[in-house]
């Protein structure tokens, strides 16, 4: 096999340049003198990166670049920097790194990869360690503790991160910097199809201020990153294997990631598997039961899941290029179905339920070249294409087929120092082919295509960092023609009777209407401006203003249909219905959704205890939301049983499912997020973290807003052994929208214990972690499925990972 192949050659004359014999070395200490080790040193503008050792030294042999500005990275203190300039001969060059008080990270996801203290947007890092405490099987419940982050939880088997109170399309979810181009924004029981198994960071970036990404995350963006593109050299083999296993749901969990390399070409493998049982709960599913539920177990709540990943990549001094593909089968219950019908049609009783099976393929490429030309400092690359499918199953049954092809193209441009300002300026192209085939379509086939250029630039003047940020974008969709029908069931049985039309419905007779879309086209601008100011050492405050422009997301515009999962009949933007459920024959104007965001935050990061405090503010008009309107929608299971007497009786109990109707109206939405931690000694740190969040839309509450919470956490840390406690408390959310029910409050009791074991060439870890100690019963306000779905009870998982 010849591994130096036409293409490797020219990559390998792209990127490589002729070796300078320069040494650069020097040691890194903290301000009392001490080593600091596993410090990461990089040459600005190469992939040159070099850690220190047990004392603290670095060293680079034969450094090409006659321009030379070092970094210095380490996770528990400030980043430090050093631009020598043009150099000539060997250089001896030390640090003196002051401590942080929290995990100082670098943000891959902000256009100029500022650590977390310096940057202007408010965010959150969490770290490989951590993640691996906290992992859960979806990414919402893996997120839901962090401050200003909750889960849409549709079970243990579905759930996306809200952030401030925002989901959906305002949430942007990307991986290693990419769209993960699956259905997760169009429906809550649609998981994310992006793993955490293998993922060295995921980041959390609140605001709108992510232009790089889109106009539509006005929530933030939560960025997955993963080694599945190797960006370094990597000499020999190195990686990590984990099985667990966990009693509330009998789960067995495997995983596994290994890199290797050898001279310019590194590879990368990872997968995992998951299988587990319907979760156990305390008491019923239901909030009102009935005499058949069993009690203790959420139905439909079982999953089974493969991934696979596979990369490689050519890495020079100059830059690198690689390319990556991913197979994902995941297969999980939809609870909230088990008992549906079953007095009226007990032959049926031991039907299964609803579950889908996503299939996903999904091709990545990334590269970056250094320095390729005058005025450029560094260009990057990155595309992926994705195909996914999934299939939503009745009783055993395919009953709709959702597919989504699409691909995302950005490319981004670094320019040299101009009077102090340096930056990013980048263009970004999508496209997706979305469809979907069956008798619960809920929404048409249809294209979107997408064009956007952005600009983030950043300068420093003494202790301020001033960052300006613009967004073009142009979104267009077209969508096939659709025939909607929508039968109205009134509960009110007299005025039922009277209603001559209503009776006809009832017998049979389908009123539908058909609707051809024009081509919507939307022109999105978006600006921010921020500033950081370290007041004083070790102290800071940021404030950003943004203003952004967001298109409507397809489900959003076109939703017309029965969903079985979420059991509703949604109603979309483009369609003028009245209170009494009738839909006009004129398709309705869209206004793009127009947001003016303030955010404030206070961050304290060196000596025993820092703190972190966000305050923000968003005024936006036209927001789009979806509430129910207190029709109800006769189901398919309603064509038709005309020889059942009872079942006229039980219609709005069994055979039919709520109207949600998108909607615009101008909102207000603001709160608070907080996180404070002191060490008490070298041993033990006391964590703890708040939010609230007040959303209102012209007279109204928004539907699912999440309800204040406060937690805490005491973590020790010592001689290979690690533990923590802690709980996390709900208030009542009784600031509901119309037709929305108040939810109970709760507290969640979680801990996790842990021991290093050094080995010859392998590291053992063995670790155990309890979740709702308390066997709670607790219920998601944010949840479609909070009156069926309570989390899951008492869960102890255990196991052991290697690393190697």
């Amino acid at each position: 096999m010849k591994m130096r192949s036409l293409l490797s050659l020219s990559i390998a004359a792209l990127l490589s340049t002729p070796v300078l014999a320069t040494t650069i070395s020097g040691k890194v200490t903290d301000p009392a003198g001490n080593p600091v080790a596993g410090a990461e040193v990089k040459i600005e503008g190469t992939r040159r990166v070099a850690m220190t050792d047990e004392n603290g030294v670095y060293r680079f042999e034969g450094v090409a670049q006659p321009h030379v500005h070092l970094h210095v990275f380490s996770p528990q203190f400030i980043h430090g920097d050093n631009d020598l300039g043009d150099i000539q001969g060997d250089q001896t060059v030390n640090f003196i790194l002051s401590p942080a008080s929290v995990e100082n990270i670098v943000v891959t996801a902000t256009a100029l990869n500022s650590s977390v203290l310096e940057s202007v947007t408010p965010v959150t890092v969490i770290s490989a360690d951590k993640l691996r405490k906290i992992e859960a099987p979806t990414l919402g419940e893996t997120l839901k503790n962090t401050a200003g982050v909750h889960s849409t939880y549709f079970g243990p088997v579905s759930s996306s991160p809200i952030i401030r109170g925002n989901d959906g399309p305002r949430v942007k979810i990307v991986q290693n910097g990419l769209d993960v181009s699956d259905v997760s924004r169009v429906g809550p029981d649609h998981n994310v199809a992006s793993s955490t198994a293998s993922a060295t960071q995921i980041e959390v970036l609140r605001g709108p201020a992510t232009l790089q990404y889109g106009s539509g995350a006005i929530g933030g963006v939560v960025n997955i990153v993963d080694k599945r593109i190797p960006q370094y050299h990597v000499d020999g083999v190195e990686g990590e294997a984990e099985v667990s296993y966990s009693t509330v749901n009998e789960g067995k969990y495997t995983r596994g990631d290994v890199t290797g390399g050898s001279g310019n070409i590194v590879w990368h493998l990872d997968g995992y598997y998951r299988d587990t049982e319907n979760a156990d709960i305390p008491g019923y599913a239901s909030v009102d039961p009935d005499e058949d539920e069993e009690k203790g177990v959420l139905e439909d709540s079982q999953m089974e899941t493969s991934n696979l990943v596979a990369g490689i990549s050519y890495v020079a001094d100059e830059g690198y290029f690689g390319f990556a593909v991913e197979q994902l089968d995941n297969e999980y219950g939809v609870p909230g179905h088990s008992h549906e019908h079953e007095e009226e049609h007990e032959e049926h009783e031991d039907e299964e339920g609803v579950s889908l099976d996503v299939d996903m393929t999904r091709y990545q490429a990334a590269g970056e070249w250094h320095s390729p030309m005058e005025g450029l400092t560094n260009i990057k690359f990155a595309g992926s294409y994705t195909d996914y499918e999934h299939t939503e199953i009745e009783d055993g049954e395919p009953a709709t087929v959702f597919s989504n092809e699409s691909s995302d193209i950005r490319v981004s441009l670094y320019h040299e120092e101009v009077q102090g300002w340096h930056g990013v300026f980048g263009m970004q192209f999508a496209h997706s082919d979305y469809a979907a085939e069956g008798e619960e379509a809920f929404t048409p086939a249809n294209t979107s295509t997408n064009y956007a250029f952005y600009v983030v630039e950043q300068k420093k003047v003494g202790d301020l960092t001033f960052e300006l940020g613009g967004r073009l974008e142009n979104t267009a969709y077209d969508a096939q023609d659709s025939d909607v029908e929508l039968d109205i069931f009134h509960e009110d049985e007299e005025e039922h009777e009277e209603d001559e039309h209503d009776e006809e419905d009832h017998d049979g007779e389908e009123h539908g209407t058909e609707f051809s879309f024009p081509e919507y086209d939307f022109t999105s601008l978006s600006l921010s401006a921020g500033v950081n100011w370290e007041y004083t050492d070790g102290q800071s405050v940021a404030v950003t203003l943004s203003r952004s422009e967001r298109a409507p997301s397809q489900q959003e515009l076109f939703s017309a249909g029965q969903h079985l999962a979420t059991e509703s009949y949604e109603v979309g933007l483009v369609f003028d219905m009245d209170d009494e459920g009738h839909i006009e024959d004129e398709l309705r104007d869209v206004n793009e959704e127009v947001s003016t965001n303030l955010d404030v935050t206070f961050r304290k990061f060196t000596g025993d205890w820092g703190y972190s405090v966000s305050f923000f503010y968003n005024q936006a008009d036209d927001y789009i939301f979806q509430s129910n309107t207190g029709l109800l929608a006769l189901t398919e299971h309603e064509e038709h049983d005309e020889d059942d007497a009872e079942l006229e009786e039980d219609h709005s109990d069994e055979d039919t499912t709520p109207v949600y109707y998108f909607q615009q109206a101008d909102a207000d939405i603001w709160g608070v997020e907080a996180e404070a931690y002191v060490d008490l000694n070298d041993a033990f740190r006391l964590t703890v973290f708040s939010d609230y969040i007040n959303a209102e839309v012209e007279d109204d509450n928004l539907p699912r807003t999440p309800p204040m919470r406060f937690g805490s956490e005491l973590s020790y840390v010592n001689d290979g052994l690690t533990a923590d406690v802690g709980f996390t408390w709900y208030d009542d959310q009784t600031d509901v929208a119309s037709y929305e029910t108040t939810t109970d409050g709760y507290t969640l009791v979680n801990a996790n214990v842990q021991y290093e074991i050094s080995g010859q060439g392998v590291d053992w870890v063995l670790f155990a972690k309890g979740s709702n100690l308390t066997d709670e019963e607790a219920r998601v306000h944010t949840s479609f499925l909070k009156d069926k779905a309570p989390l899951p009870g008492r869960n102890i998982t255990f196991g052991v990972r290697a690393l190697f």
